[in-house]
This record gives C-alpha cells, structure tokens and sequence, in this order.
C-alpha cells in the first residue's frame, strides 16, 4: 500500500469533513422560505420607508427629517389619513403607491397610530 502524502490526507479530511456540510446547506437553501415584504412586520415597513424622515420614534428630528422639514407624525392621526398621506404623497413627501401594496401601506398607517 502506497503511502499517502501529508497533503492528500489534508485534502482527504476537509472533504470527509465539510461534504456533509456542503449538501445540509444545499438541502437548507432549497428548502428555504423567503420572507416577502407583505409579510415584513409593520415595524420593519416603516423602519425601511418612513424612518430616513419621519425617525424611529416619528418626530422627524433626523438630519434628512429637519431639512425637508417633515411632519412629526405622533400625534393621533387617525390610520385612514395616514393611509391616504402615505398612498399619495404629501408636499415633499414621495408617493408609495408604486414601492408598497395597499396591505404594506396600512400596516404602516396602523404602526404609526401607535407611535
């Protein structure tokens, strides 16, 4: 029997060794669920599409939020106004009527009637 070099034996047991993990990681990304944006929780909706102006907490006190003078949005506007302001637009305030679905958009009029 031929003697196998340090090298091959090496190569041998990183093969030996990650195989398995190579097809459980095939297995995992076939099988995968993708989270679509319909189900992204109301929080991370604003976070990624109101948050830049409007800040975390809603006081628009962010740098972009004070220079395009954007609205403090806690303070009690009812969900449908929000849905329509955040549907259409509002001054220098895009329109997302063509970034998000009418569900997306009312899950953010909802989670900000909370703030």
């Amino acid at each position: 029997m031929r003697r196998l070099s340090k090298l091959k034996i090496v190569a041998l047991a990183a093969f030996i060794a990650f195989a398995p993990l190579a097809l459980l990681t095939a297995r995992i990304n076939a099988t995968s669920v993708t989270i679509s944006d319909d189900m992204a929780s109301p929080r991370s909706l604003y976070v990624q599409n109101c948050a830049k102006c409007h800040g975390s907490d809603g006081k628009a006190q962010t740098r972009l939020g004070r220079k395009l003078d954007a609205d403090n949005i806690t303070g009690g506007v009812s969900a449908g106004k929000t849905t329509r302001l955040v549907t259409n637009g509002k001054g220098k305030m895009p329109s997302f009527k063509r970034r998000l679905t009418a569900a997306q958009i009312a899950q953010i009029a909802e989670y900000v009637s909370g703030l």
